[in-house]
């Protein structure tokens, strides 16, 4: 059973509007092109094998866990964790394809495709850390339960070259064979182990906005305006209290609060009213200042030199 649901990491929701509204001739764009496309696919192999699990019948009172992020000796960032009532399993996801080569010396793992040859850190090491630090957490909660750890390739499209030494392997649904392998004698509540690990996991935040200073992009290369919510057509038109999609004749009265996050991810985490009506694109500096008084956490400053601090949740 999934104990809440799937979230999209905000980093990837920045890339998207990054993508969207830089210049695709940009010199930064195919990077961020490729970046996306890993986070994509990151987040497609997680949901796949979320799929597998929650199709598939798990052992008795088995909750299952995903993007948490304890604290506990060492941070630890699990991408889906399994917990039963005789065992926790980790699971590290990596949704590669190619040719893969998981190696000791030194801690790696090396994927070989089209000719290329990328190296990623090491599930192996990973799975270790993870495991130190939910043992450590679990023990502060004075729980002891045994901890295993296995990798998975959710889907069954990759070479393996050489395959893990200290944790097995699995592509797409034979992990849930090994799931009904590991012992079944019951020492721990599954379910309220499920709600600490939630109650304590903080949510994983991108701290590296906003975007454009991270990739060294000029925020002046940003595409301005407000994004139609139907058909993504930037930009829209202002009318009174409303905005117009000239594209696919949509409206929407709250269009600009998505454009304001796009502003907080890229370009800045505060914001001026005449910054506001540029962005925009609003006819003058009083409509801007209703907006970020109606979407702002708070303001800064003077009259005539105000700031609004913006948040990434609108």
């Amino acid at each position: 059973m999934l104990l809440k649901p799937y979230k999209t990491s905000d980093y990837k929701i920045a890339l998207e509007s990054l993508h969207k509204r830089l210049n695709p001739g940009h010199e930064k764009a195919f990077k961020i092109e490729e970046e996306l496309s890993l986070q994509e696919a990151g987040e497609n192999g997680e949901k796949h094998l979320l799929t597998i699990l929650t199709e598939n019948q798990l052992p008795k009172n088995t909750y299952i866990l995903h993007n948490i992020s304890i604290k506990s000796i060492i941070t630890i960032q699990i991408d889906i964790i399994l917990i039963s009532p005789s065992w926790c399993l980790i699971l590290e996801v990596k949704n590669l394809n190619g040719e893969l080569t998981f190696t000791n010396n030194p801690p790696q793992l090396i994927c070989v495709k089209e000719d290329k040859k990328l190296s990623y850190r090491s599930p192996e090491a990973q799975i270790d850390q993870y495991i130190l630090g939910l043992t450590t957490f679990l023990e502060q909660h004075q729980i002891k339960v045994p901890i295993y750890g296995a990798i998975v390739l959710p889907y069954n499209n990759a070479i393996i070259d050489k395959p893990p030494s200290k944790y097995p392997l699995f592509m797409g649904r034979g992990i849930i064979q090994y799931i009904w392998s590991l012992p079944k004698k019951e020492v721990i509540p599954s379910k309220q182990v499920g709600e600490l690990l939630i109650q304590y996991s903080k949510e994983r935040i991108w701290d590296h906005f906003p975007l454009t200073q991270y990739y060294s992009i000029n925020p002046q290369e940003i595409r301005t305006g407000v994004e139609c919510p139907n058909c993504g057509t930037i930009p829209m038109k202002r009318l009174k209290r409303t905005w117009h999609c000239e594209k696919c004749n949509t409206r929407s009265m709250y269009a600009h609060e998505k454009a304001l996050r796009d502003y907080y991810m890229l370009i800045n985490k505060t914001i001026s009213p005449s910054e506001a009506m540029n962005y925009l694109r609003l006819r003058n500096r009083f409509e801007a200042t209703r907006i970020l008084k109606a979407n702002s956490k708070s303001r800064t400053g003077n009259t005539t030199a105000c700031k609004y601090e913006l948040s990434i949740n609108g």
